[in-house]
């Protein structure tokens, strides 16, 4: 990446916005969480600030950051950026390339998003946002999937018929390949690069991926990021028959029934009150059944994947942890290695309690099977990708 030049990235949730500004590393970032208020965090080397933001600055957050930049000096306007990047969460073959935005992507999009609504519909009216004090500098969509492009086609296929599945391209995709090539790319200058790793990205969205040499050869997520282990939100794996008769049972609206799989349900739905694990770990303390039982279909859920994918690679050198809930809860990942000794998981609680949103490694002393927690950089991925794209 030229250091010389200014680069906007842009990480868009369905709650969430995530703003980056790099040169030399990383001058700004800007993150804005929705919740009972506006909280936005400013974070340059000087240090971070919070505060609460207005509805508007929400709406209107990419201008919002690019006069946060000017106002501390990093550019006097938005012609001083050379390239934009948008994470792009989106199923289908050429969604599986980091791409300049034109007109055809723009229109590729809208039709893509009935497929994966929660996390199409905010990237289209964040790049409506973003034209309105932009019209010239150019914009890359970084593909969240492109990390799995090259994944075996046993990984990849359904059992579909061919011919639909070619028709409608029906794949497995996979997702948060951003921050899968973050930490590949973390291990690989630690020089810890092991042969067979499980990488746990838990957060809202959680995906568990089994790599050999590095590269994916399966993933949780499927063709769009509703697959996979209960998470926030998202129900996760559920039969295709009981998706059938839930839409037959709501007369029909699918509109009605992709809102419950993708907003009521996963660990919102079972407790019934809430989808952050930091909040049903005090509930379940409190007493909530609810709450408990959510936790541990969580727990249990990604340890049913680290011991298929331990099935698949043929046994495990290195277990890692990352995201919101990989690098901080100590809890879930207790749970989650607990009775895991047979596969030669043997973590050390004490390490595990001292390793909170940093990296570090939670095994015994001696087991050659590492087990790590390590913080994922999506946003400087994505300074690194859009850097590719421009000529020397």
């Amino acid at each position: 990446m030229d250091m010389e030049k200014k680069y906007l990235v842009v990480n868009i949730g369905s709650a969430s916005k995530k703003y980056g500004l790099y040169g030399a590393g990383q001058l700004l970032s800007v993150h804005m969480e929705k919740g009972a208020d506006l909280i936005c965090t400013i974070k340059t080397a000087a240090g971070s600030e919070d505060f609460s933001a207005k509805a508007d600055d929400y709406d209107n957050a990419s201008a919002f950051i690019v006069e946060q930049a000017k106002k501390r000096g990093f550019i006097t306007g938005p012609g001083d950026i050379t390239a934009i990047g948008m994470r792009i969460v989106a199923p289908g073959m050429y969604f599986q390339e980091n791409r300049l935005i034109s007109d055809d992507y723009r229109a590729k999009l809208e039709l893509a998003r009935e497929m994966a609504p929660l996390h199409i519909n905010p990237v289209l009216a964040e790049l409506d946002a973003i034209k309105t004090w932009s019209d010239a500098t150019p914009l890359y969509g970084i593909s969240d999937s492109a990390f799995y492009k090259d994944m075996p086609v046993e990984a990849k296929f359904y059992g579909l018929p061919e011919d639909i599945a070619t028709q409608y391209q029906v794949y497995r995709y996979g997702y948060h390949g951003i921050s899968m090539r973050s930490i590949v790319g973390k291990l690989e200058k630690m020089g810890s690069m092991p042969p067979r790793l499980i990488i746990c990205h838990l957060g809202s969205g959680s995906t568990v991926t089994a790599l050999h040499d590095g590269q994916p050869i399966d993933t949780s997520m499927g063709f769009t990021p509703l697959e996979g282990v209960p998470m926030g939100s998202r129900v996760g794996n559920i039969d295709a028959g009981a998706v059938i008769f839930l839409a037959k049972k709501l007369g029909g609206s699918l509109d009605e029934l992709e809102t419950i799989l993708n907003t009521r349900s996963g660990l919102l739905g079972i407790s019934g009150k809430t989808q952050f694990v930091k909040d049903l770990i005090d509930l379940e303390k409190s007493g909530d059944v609810a709450a408990g039982r959510a936790l541990a279909i969580f727990g249990r859920a990604v340890k049913k994947y680290i011991g298929a994918y331990m099935a698949l690679l043929g046994g495990l050198d290195m277990l890692v942890f990352t995201a919101t809930i990989g690098e901080r809860s100590d809890i879930l990942r207790d749970r989650i290695c607990s009775d895991l000794e047979s596969l030669n998981i043997h973590f050390d609680p004490v390490k595990n309690n001292a390793t909170i949103d940093g990296d570090g490694f939670i095994e015994k002393d001696g087991n050659q099977l590492k087990i790590a927690v390590l913080g994922t950089d999506e946003m400087g991925e994505m300074a690194r990708s859009l850097g590719d794209f421009q000529p020397v």
